[in-house]
């Protein structure tokens, strides 16, 4: 074996061992892409739902507000009229 035969052995292998760790690392990146992708998608869906829930919440809390100032304004009316009847 000649020196430039080493070299080249040398060289080929090291191409190869870079390689082998390029592309572990470039399917490390795309299996993290993809998984970053779902992620973001439930994130989305999340926060739609948050969205949601906290419309309904408001909606409820209006009509309740509505209810009790009903209440309140038929409450007022009963204490008016035992007023004016004693």
């Amino acid at each position: 074996m000649s020196t430039s035969d080493i070299t080249m052995f040398v060289i080929g292998t090291a191409t190869l061992i870079i390689g082998y760790f390029l592309r572990l690392v470039h399917n490390d990146v795309r299996k993290n892409t993809e998984e970053q992708g779902k992620l973001k998608g439930k994130i989305e869906l999340v926060e739609q739902e948050s969205r949601l829930k906290y419309q309904a919440i408001q909606e409820q809390t209006q009509l309740e507000i509505k209810s009790l100032a009903r209440n309140v304004s038929e409450l007022s009316d009963a204490v008016k009229q035992l007023i004016l009847n004693r």
